[in-house]
This record gives structure tokens, sequence and C-alpha cells, in this order.
């Protein structure tokens, strides 16, 4: 009889046991920014949930885009975020550059949305440090304890000791100080927009300029005629090895923002080249010969979504080069071509992957001859039609290849009896890598 009544004394109290610590169990729910990496995104939350278990995040973002509310924003956490039924809010920014990334995460109290702590948490490349790893726990667990929020109200603050006080949420308030900050928030929202996701990324990884650099290598073609006083005067080259060089310097008009203002230089020269000069009797013969393409423009990158991936709009004016060069005389006089250039042009992702296409029509009116072609051909104005298309692979945030293949023609009236008209096509292919810091 006896062992029938602790049986059934274990039997009621292994429920109300597993209830209880359940209910010790933390309900975590994640929000990151849109600056966080997918694959740091799922670090992260891999992480929380063995301390944790996880509030579902797509029930938040469907509550955040109902109410106009951006997930990561701290407005979004004290309207939206406090109705998950969550004991901790856990909202994450990334940023910096190369060797000095830092992902930094701010805890929240999942009732009252107040901030309790935030820490930097030091990285390996795109891979959090163990060390790292084992401090966001041990920030979890110490929020998770009641750490006291005067403790963590400074957004660099050292990250909570391990323990505390109690061992639900929300901690104790300062009411009157709560009341002071709630007074001083409602004038900031009605004063101000919702804050941007690059206001919860530190100082030292706040950017608003850059620059980039990139060289490559690939094969390109060339082909003119130009009406002469003994006919049409042709040059056609085999495909011959080309080289390129850009510079871009960009500036955006907040750390926040997606869009970007750039100038850009962009250099194209012949390597090798070997050109067939085509006489009017009929005759050819070969001579090493040198051609460039120079053009310096002002460019607008505009996101039409928003997001970390998102399509953009790429508007480019400037003026642009192209010249040609002959070791020796030849039918065709050497020349250059310069005018002013629009490019309209519209890059995308391939998924969640890192690759990305483009696609860049040109168009442009030539209206500077050298006198040389002037002269010899008649040659007035015209202009420029082109496009082209490009495949980039990101490899890491800084570092990207890009396949790159252009087209562009260039068509010019001529003053000479019998009309006819001035054509120049370029054609080449580069893959080039690019550094952005």
């Amino acid at each position: 009889m006896r062992a029938v009544l602790v049986l059934l004394a274990v039997l009621i109290a292994a429920p109300a046991g597993v209830e209880a610590q359940a209910s010790d169990t933390p309900r975590v729910l994640f929000a990151p920014g849109g600056t966080v990496p997918a694959r740091l995104r799922r670090t992260v939350s891999r992480l929380l949930s063995s301390g944790g278990v996880l509030v579902s995040y797509d029930d938040y973002v469907r509550a955040c885009a109902q109410a106009g509310l951006r997930p990561s924003s701290a407005r979004a956490v004290r309207r939206v975020g406090t109705q998950q039924n969550a004991d901790v809010i856990v909202v994450a920014s990334y940023g910096g550059h190369y060797r000095n990334r830092t992902l930094r995460l701010r805890f929240y109290s999942g009732q009252s949305g107040e901030l309790v702590t935030s820490s930097n948490y030091s990285m390996r490349g795109m891979h959090l440090r163990p060390a790292s790893q084992h401090a966001i726990l041990r920030d979890l667990r110490a929020v998770t304890g009641g750490a006291p929020p005067a403790q963590a109200s400074a957004p660099d603050a050292a990250p909570a000791a391990e323990g505390g006080e109690g061992g639900d949420l929300p901690p104790p308030l300062d009411w009157e100080a709560q009341e002071a900050a709630a007074a001083e928030g409602a004038s900031e929202e009605e004063s101000a927009p919702e804050a941007s996701e690059e206001d919860e990324v530190p100082l030292e990884m706040r950017r608003q300029w850059g620059f980039a650099v990139s060289a490559g290598a690939g094969i390109a073609q060339r082909s003119s005629s130009i009406p002469m006083e003994g006919g049409d005067a042709r040059l056609s080259t085999i495909p011959f090895p080309a080289i390129q060089a850009q510079v871009l310097g960009y500036v955006r008009p907040d750390a926040g923002s997606r869009y970007r203002l750039a100038l850009a230089l962009r250099y194209t020269t012949s390597v090798g080249l070997q050109g067939r000069d085509e006489r009017a009797d009929g005759s050819t013969r070969t001579t090493d010969m040198r051609a460039h393409h120079l053009a310096i423009g002002l460019r607008n990158d505009i996101p039409l979504a928003p997001g970390e991936r998102p399509t953009r709009l790429q508007l480019e004016v400037g003026w642009g080069f192209r010249m040609l060069d002959s070791e020796i005389p030849v039918s065709i006089p050497d020349y250059t071509l310069s005018g002013i250039y629009a490019r309209i042009g519209l890059w995308f992702h391939i998924g969640d992957s890192p690759l990305s296409l483009g696609i860049v029509p040109e168009i442009g009116h030539v209206g500077s001859l050298s006198d040389e072609l002037s002269q010899a051909g008649q040659v007035q104005d015209g202009f420029l039609v082109g496009a082209e298309a490009h495949v980039r692979l990101r490899i890491i945030d800084e570092v990207s290849v890009h396949l790159l293949y252009r087209e562009a023609h260039a068509f010019l009236g001529s003053a000479r009896e019998g009309g006819g008209e001035m054509t120049d096509a370029e054609r080449y292919g580069i893959l080039r890598a690019e550094y952005q810091f």
C-alpha cells in the first residue's frame, strides 16, 4: 500500500515538475535587422534557441507590416513585440568592414519593451567567434535572470553579468524615470520619422561614403568605316586581349539609406592589337594599333524595394571617349570620338544567392571629333547606341567578381558628296575583380 501511494504521488508531481521546468525556459523573439547576412541570422537563431524557445518571427513581421513598422526598430519592439508573448526580444544589427565586422545585439523586455542591455560581439570573417557565442548565451541568461535596466542603458555598455535577483521579466522599473522617458519618446515620435536600422549600428560601423576599385582582363574586337575621297576606308580587327580598370567613389544621404550617388571612372585599352587595314583598291595590310575607351560618369543607384537585396535602378550620365591610334599611317586616320552619354540599367538578385544580374542600355551623342577625322572624312556629329550585360558574384561583402559583355555602335554623318556615314563598333567581354572599402 505504501508503494502504491508513493507511485501515485510521483505521477501527480511529474506533470507539475515538467510544467515548472518549461515555464523556466525563456521565450525569445529574435528580430534581425536588414544589415544582418542570412548566414549570420541562422547562426544567431540556432544559438538563441539553445538557451530558450523561439517565438514565431513570421507572425511578428506580419504584425509589423500591418502596423507599418520596421521589425528591427525600437518602436516596433514597443508596440508589436510586447504582444508576441515573449520574455525577451533580441534585435540584431551588423556592420563594419573586412576584419572589423561586429554583431550587435539589443535585449529588450518582452513585456514592457524597455531596453535591458546591449553588447557588441566580435567576429572572424562571417563567423561568430566561440567567445562571442558564449557571451551571447551569458547575456541571454543574465537578461532572463532580471538584469537591472540601469546597468545597460548605454548603447556600448559591457555585457550584463550572470545571475541577478529574480527570474521574471520585466525587471523592476523606476516609474518616474519611465514616465520621463515615455514623454521624451512621444515628443521624438511626433517630430521625427521611424528610426532606421542603421541607427542601431555603433558609430564606428556607420559609413556614408566609400570607394570601390576593380581591374580585369578579357577579349575585345573593333571595326570602323570612314567615307574618304577615294572610297570608304575600312578597318577590322581579330579578337585581341584587353584590360580594364574602374574607380568609383560614392556617398549616401544618411547611414540608413541604400541610395548611392557615385562618381565612376572606367578605362579600357587593348593589348597587342593587330589591325587589318582595308584600302580603297581592295588591298589589305596589318599594323599594330591601340584602341581605348574612357568613360567618366555620375551614377545613381536607386533601390526599388526594401530589404537586404533589393532590385536596383541605375541611372548614369557622363562623357565618353573612344580612340583609335596606329603605329604607322594607314588609310583610316587616327581619331577620337567623344560626347555625352546616358545609361539606364536594372540590377536584380537571383533569389537568396550572392549572384546578381544587370542589363544596362546606353545612348549617347557624339559631338566632338578629332580635327584629322573631320578634315579627311568630312565627318559630322552623330549618335551612339549600345548595351552591357553583367553577372556579379559576391564572394564576401568587400570582394566580388564581375563578368560583363559590352557592344556599342557609333553612327556619324558625312558632308562628302555621295553621302555615306562613318560607323565605329566596339565589342568586349571582361572578367574583373572588385574590392570595396
